[in-house]
């Protein structure tokens, strides 16, 4: 289950890339921006256990931010992998 301050961590993630037409063009670019920054007053452990709740969970991962480019629920799901496959590996 997500917890209660995870959909402001995902916007955070979310909000940088909402005009790419790919958003795994802007992995790298979120991870030196938000996470390494500690958006929102967060360590990249605790935006690794976000992304790793809000995957688990069932919840509209697209409908988090009104995203300027249309993307689909899958392309949403996918970034976040990819975020956190990358936090795990550092």
């Amino acid at each position: 289950m997500a917890a209660p301050d995870d959909m402001g961590l995902v916007r955070a993630l979310l909000y940088g890339v909402q005009f790419e037409q790919h958003l795994l063009d802007g992995v790298d670019r979120t991870l030196q921006n938000v996470v390494a920054r500690g958006a929102l007053g967060a360590s990249a452990a605790e935006y690794l256990d976000c992304v790793r709740r809000v995957l688990a969970s069932d919840g509209e991962l697209s409908k988090v931010l009104d995203l300027a480019v249309d993307h689909s629920e899958a392309e949403v799901r996918e970034y976040l992998a990819e975020i956190g496959r990358r936090l795990q590996g550092s």
